[in-house]
């Protein structure tokens, strides 16, 4: 796990991209469910950006919690 934290801290723009980017593609596919009644995403590419939303909100609250203790 920490090689992979390493690895997304040592590019630059890479977590921003990373959770900006699943979050946008999982609303739109809430939007295309809704609104389109189509689906945009299949559960073997939704599960992935679930959990890498997941993974970035827990990686920002655990800098963010660091950043606060100091």
């Amino acid at each position: 796990m920490q090689k992979l934290e390493n690895f997304i801290y040592s590019v630059k723009y890479l977590p921003p991209i990373l959770y900006f980017g699943s979050v946008a593609l999982l609303c739109y596919d809430i939007y295309c469910n809704l609104i389109k009644e189509t689906e945009f995403l299949n559960e073997y590419t939704e599960a992935p950006l679930i959990t890498m939303f997941f993974l970035m909100t827990y990686l920002g609250a655990k800098k963010y919690q660091k950043k606060n203790s100091k």
